[in-house]
């Protein structure tokens, strides 16, 4: 049984994980928290909030349960919470029968129905758990939800105002009293000094020092004073409302530092317990944070932005000319959350394969027979297909078995690692590899770019995500021929651009230095292919030439946008679409018509092209997929058809299971 609400489990494919800001509450936490992300959305949900209760009672609304509220990715978050007014998230709780939601944060909070023995007002208050239009007789504000009233002088306040005392000695701010305000002094920037959120109705304020809190930061004041502290060796003092530069991050964002007179260190409260050795995805190995960098022009390794480096940032130890802002070292995607300090680091990298002599190998993949390197084929040689990927081998360097006549890998392919951290989805994954775990021709389908594909593939180590070698394998920075800069992972709630065919796409591999966008289905794109309509020549990937004139595809006749990627022979003149080139099944060997399995891809390369058993047109890609004795011609009739199958098969369930 999963630990998170069987609602979750319904909309999202959950595997454990870290996460700053949730979706489940919309609330973010100054440090990674365990939880749950979404394998396919990307989104992320705190442990708490991952296990909310399906049903619950709340003083706020006694006359009726409210139930769980889990909406799905794709759908949209209406209304606000009615305790804190603020939007709804993806998981709520509601009342089936009124008008009423709350938010996760609020239904956890604990209910006071009775306010006694305060300053505000001499009788006890009472919580009246009605949406009721009043004015708080303290601040004046017209309400319309959750008074305590008076019974006996019929007078109503909000529960902060109830609560409030006319001054308080505050610990961040020991000089003067601070006095309790119901508006906002003119003079004042409207914001509290320590948290910078905007002053309501009610705040606590020095006049004499133009220094303001808001009602939770004056219950909730932070430490006066710091000790026994990694990020220094001395006491640390808060000093409020300085103007100041981080020794620890070079920022200077936050007037609020901690500080070390005799020193003269001042650093960021969020900065104080910082990580000292960790691990990022962009780099191979541990960096290290240093309190301050040798003298020169650093350049942030992550943002490519200068670095002061009279202040703090990480480095590696095993690459001298590497630095990173600390901001930049610990920001969401780039860190998993996982302090490594006391924690022993095991070097020893293990290879796909071993050496046997030079150019021969013996791979974990097959281990009963050596594999030989070729490092490069004649044009006119048979074509031969990589086990890995199940692509063409050609001109790219490879091994093939000495033995077996069927078992060749590229050069690349046969060096990929047994273990890795996926850049986008940063969990460790698995190569699969034995034929044991499925069949020569079994079909996947890749979580990342949502291709059917054949061949090894990556595992997530939690057992429920299936990536292709190719969306599997990359990694940060990732360098393409078609980009004059690195390209980095990068997961957007909202759709992208790619540059290369124009689609829409969420995962994405984007440029920090421009606005160039890459989708996964074209990064791993083969650089040069075969085609029966230009048997004699290869045919090269262009990345569009914005200068060329109009072309057109040889195979459909219709134009191609030169400023996308399209096909074309460098002899012959002939240009072809990618997926007139390609069609849906590029990750597939075409083969002939096999009795014992019943998916397979052929050519579609008969004088009558056949008709797709799905959307009744006649095929026109260069190959069609063989399902049972049915025909279809791309991918999505694939998907739709298989949608069918299932419907039809719940639904005979359905009727089997009312006629027992």
């Amino acid at each position: 049984m999963p630990s998170y609400t069987i609602l979750l489990d319904k909309h999202y494919l959950l595997f454990a994980s870290r996460g700053l800001q949730c979706d489940g509450c919309n609330h973010g936490k100054d440090y990674y928290s365990e939880g749950y992300r979404c394998i396919q959305t990307r989104l992320y949900f705190h442990n708490e909030c991952a296990r909310s209760g399906l049903e619950i009672r709340n003083l706020y609304h006694p006359q009726h349960s409210l139930h769980l509220k889990v909406l799905a990715a794709n759908e949209d978050v209406n209304g606000e919470c009615k305790l804190c007014r603020g939007n709804l998230a993806k998981m709520y709780y509601y009342c089936s029968i009124c008008d009423f939601a709350i938010d996760l944060i609020c239904a956890r909070k604990k209910v006071v129905t009775k306010i006694e023995g305060t300053k505000t007002h001499e009788h006890s208050l009472s919580l009246v758990s009605k949406m009721i239009m009043f004015t708080c007789h303290l601040c004046g504000l017209l309400d319309d939800r959750f008074p305590y009233a008076c019974n006996l002088c019929d007078l109503s306040f909000h529960k902060d105002c109830a609560e409030s005392t006319p001054d308080i000695n505050y610990s961040c701010h020991p000089k003067h009293l601070l006095k309790r305000l119901t508006h906002v002094p003119s003079y004042t920037d409207g914001k509290c000094c320590l948290c910078g959120n905007k002053l309501h109705n009610l705040f606590y304020h020095c006049s004499i020092c133009n220094f303001s809190v808001d009602v939770n930061c004056a219950n909730n004041p932070p430490a006066f004073i710091l000790t026994n502290l990694k990020a220094h060796e001395h006491s640390l003092i808060l000093m409020p409302q300085r103007s100041f530069v981080c020794s620890a991050c070079g920022m200077d964002d936050d007037p609020n530092p901690y500080v070390c007179p005799q020193c003269n260190f001042m650093i960021h409260r969020n900065c104080i317990d910082i990580p000292r050795v960790i691990k990022i995805y962009r780099h191979d190995h541990r960096i290290y944070y240093n309190h301050s960098l040798d003298a020169g022009n650093w350049k942030c390794g992550v943002c490519h932005k200068k670095i002061n480096w009279t202040c703090g940032a990480y480095s590696c130890s095993q690459c001298p000319d590497l630095a990173i802002h600390l901001r930049c070292a610990t920001r969401f995607g780039i860190w998993d959350g996982v302090e490594l300090e006391g924690i022993s680091e095991n070097t020893l990298e293990v290879k796909p394969y071993e050496e046997i002599e030079e150019g021969v190998i013996k791979h974990f993949s097959h281990e009963e027979h050596t594999l030989k390197l070729k490092e490069e084929s004649d044009a006119n040689d048979e074509c031969v297909w990589c086990k890995a990927c199940f692509n063409p081998i050609f001109s790219s360097p490879s091994y093939s078995c000495m033995e077996c006549d069927d078992f060749s890998l590229h050069k690349k392919c046969a060096y990929l690692p047994k273990k890795k951290i996926n850049s986008f989805y940063k969990i460790s994954t698995t190569l699969i590899t034995s034929f044991s775990d499925f069949s020569a021709d079994s079909i996947g389908i890749c979580e990342a770019c949502q291709n059917f594909f054949q061949g090894f593939r990556y595992k997530g180590d939690e057992k429920r995500m299936i990536m292709d070698v190719r969306c599997g394998s990359i990694s940060e920075p990732f360098f393409h021929e078609s980009h004059p800069h690195l390209l980095y992972t990068n997961y957007s709630s909202g759709d992208r651009i790619c540059n290369a065919c124009g689609d829409k796409a969420t995962m994405v591999l984007s440029c920090e230095e421009c606005e160039f966008d890459l989708d996964l289905k074209c990064s791993s794109m083969p650089k040069i292919v075969k085609h029966e309509n230009d048997k004699d020549h290869f045919l090269s990937l262009c990345y569009g030439e914005k200068k060329r004139d109009q072309c057109w595809c040889d195979v459909c006749e219709e134009t191609i946008n030169p400023e996308q990627w399209f096909y074309s022979c460098d002899h012959c003149g002939i240009t072809f679409h990618i997926r007139c080139t390609h069609g849906d099944f590029i990750w597939f060997k075409p083969g002939k018509h096999d009795e014992s399995s019943k998916v397979y891809v052929i050519l579609n390369n008969r004088a009558t092209r056949p008709f797709c058993d799905y959307c009744n047109s006649r095929c026109k890609y260069p190959t069609t997929l063989i399902v049972g004795t049915g025909t279809l011609c791309s991918q999505q009739c694939f998907e739709k058809k298989l949608k069918e199958v299932v419907v039809r098969h719940r639904r005979e369930v359905q009727a089997w299971t009312e006629n027992v």
